[in-house]
């Protein structure tokens, strides 16, 4: 069936008053009489202010600095902005002239070096993960971060910067990240400890993991976490196979769980296979103690 016939005339053809080059000169034209209108680079520190990511805003950097290559501040500013559009290849293009300028300042060869970070990491995730370009693309990355790991970072990053060194099995970088997570801290996350016994454990130094371990347990919270981080270190001597070492260090930092029953009994069988019978006697007299005081219900006190 066809369509009844509109009795509304056509609508005239569209008038152009410019063609695509004419509009975009004019774009050029504007560009070029804000440089003149404003002096000293106001506009470009407005645009700074204001991170604008627009076509407009980015055209006028590009326009800027092609006037200018040799402004530093102009061309980090300009790779920062295609990096927060999304164009990360071109951010990463505008922004590497920068790292051959040799007089550059402290702080503008900081924003360089952050903003690349950022640049690898972005990067590293649109490659197939254990292919050749991804691999490639993984140790550029850890170099750049452990070239800036030292900067001043807030918490937040650095300990995600320290995961990323864990997952990516840089374990020293890694180590080093998440000391100057707790050297820095103002309220310490015990945790960052067992992240660094769990690496001493994964190298072999397990003299190095127990004591991790036992360095947590001054920020626990409650009595189980505490308890948990401190038959954590024994055992990680254990695994080691320096039983010696896992006895003497349950006797010196056993503390409040001297009178937890499942405790003494994990530090007896301790004893016993550490071929000390009288060290074992002494813990079966203290379970014995506690079970002859304890309530009649059997809880341990």
């Amino acid at each position: 069936m066809s369509l009844a016939r509109s009795d509304f005339p056509a609508l005239p053809e569209r008038l152009r008053f410019a063609t695509t080059g004419q509009i975009l000169g004019f774009g050029l034209l504007t560009l070029l009489t804000f440089m003149v209108i404003y002096p000293e680079h106001t506009l470009q520190r407005h645009l700074e202010r204001s991170a604008r990511t627009d076509n407009v805003s980015i055209a006028y950097l590009f326009a800027w600095l092609k006037a200018d290559a040799n402004d530093h501040h102009l061309r980090i500013l300009l790779a920062q902005r295609l990096f927060d559009k999304g164009e990360i290849s071109q951010s990463r293009q505008v922004l590497n002239p920068i790292f051959k300028v040799k007089e550059l300042s402290t702080e503008q060869e900081s924003k360089a070096n952050i903003l690349l970070l950022d640049i690898l990491e972005r990067q590293l995730w649109t490659y197939q993960p254990q292919s050749a370009t991804f691999n490639n693309a993984l140790k550029q990355y850890l170099r750049q971060l452990r070239k800036i790991s030292y900067y001043s970072w807030p918490q937040a990053r650095l300990e995600k910067f320290a995961s990323n060194a864990y997952a990516f099995a840089d374990y020293t970088l890694a180590k080093e990240l998440y000391y100057q997570l707790i050297f820095s801290a103002s309220a310490v996350n015990p945790q960052w400890f067992e992240k660094l016994a769990q690496l001493y454990m994964v190298q072999g130094q397990y003299r190095s993991a127990a004591r991790s371990f036992f360095q947590a347990m001054p920020y626990c919270t409650n009595l189980t976490q505490r308890k948990t981080f401190f038959l954590s270190g024994v055992k990680a001597l254990q695994a080691g196979n320096l039983v010696n070492d896992a006895l003497a260090a349950g006797q010196m930092y056993v503390g409040v769980f001297i009178h937890d029953a499942a405790t003494i009994e994990f530090l007896a069988r301790l004893a016993l296979s550490a071929n000390r019978p009288d060290i074992a006697q002494y813990y079966v007299a203290l379970l014995l103690k506690q079970r002859i005081n304890s309530p009649s219900t059997g809880a341990t006190p």
